[in-house]
């Protein structure tokens, strides 16, 4: 019944893709996040977490190589505006996968410092458990379905919350759901899509999610995030011992 999110659009297809039941972000509205581009465009999101640094899934590099991956920052439109980066180098949580959908998280280290600026700013990334029932905010460039049309604008969209042991339920009691998860759903017709994998979900203006898996796209399932307060540690670390 679950399924992940694909990441990158196959050669030859449209690469824009959309927030389902989203409207459009103001210029500067979410300065933390970014595009994760590749040769065939935008693939992924992702969110600033500091000035050489980009939080995002680990399905979004997976079995790809720093030098096929670009980071734009500074725009909501995906044909224009921004600055593009290059990528030194990513690190995949090392049980990414195992079980499988568990440890989606990936950090990215970009090749050099990013300029803040008004458009431009990193978001703290939370060590402080969500409350139940939070209201969460998801920006991203998913489709707005399945086969959905494909606008340039980065889309916002208003989440709710459920509970882990909800989310299982609906997900017919599969294992993928655990505790490096939160969950959101509001109702059919809302939520991530293609493309918006590794992007940020918001909480109290802190990263509190990264987009992982969901039955794509906004069929009534709830959507599944890497939890950040239980990664923030190997998130912490990480930047550390690579700096």
């Amino acid at each position: 019944m679950v399924f992940i999110f694909i990441c990158s659009p196959a050669p030859g297809t449209p690469s824009i893709n959309r927030v389902v039941g989203g409207s459009d972000a103001e210029p500067g509205a979410a300065p933390f996040q970014v595009s994760l581009q590749s040769l065939f465009g935008h693939s992924c999101g992702g969110a600033i977490i500091d000035r050489k640094w980009i939080a995002t899934a680990a399905h979004c590099v997976s079995g790809s190589k720093p030098a096929f991956l670009w980071v734009v920052v500074g725009t909501n439109l995906l044909n224009a505006g921004g600055k593009r980066y290059t990528v030194k180098n990513f690190f995949m949580h090392s049980r990414y996968n195992r079980p499988v959908f568990h440890n989606d998280i990936a950090l990215i280290e970009l090749d050099s410092e990013l300029q803040y600026g008004e458009l431009v700013q990193p978001i703290a990334y939370s060590e402080q458990v969500v409350p139940e029932n939070a209201t969460m905010t998801l920006t991203g460039w998913g489709r707005l379905s399945a086969n959905g049309p494909l606008p340039n604008k980065l889309q916002t969209i208003e989440l709710q919350q459920v509970s882990n042991q909800e989310c299982k339920r609906l997900h017919q009691n599969a294992a993928d759901v655990d505790i490096g998860h939160i969950c959101t759903l509001t109702k059919q017709g809302e939520g991530a899509c293609n493309g918006d994998s590794g992007g940020p979900l918001v909480y109290d203006g802190k990263l509190a999610g990264v987009v992982n898996f969901g039955v794509p796209c906004a069929k009534g399932y709830p959507d599944a995030y890497a939890r950040v307060s239980y990664y923030h540690d190997w998130i912490r670390t990480t930047m550390a011992n690579n700096s």
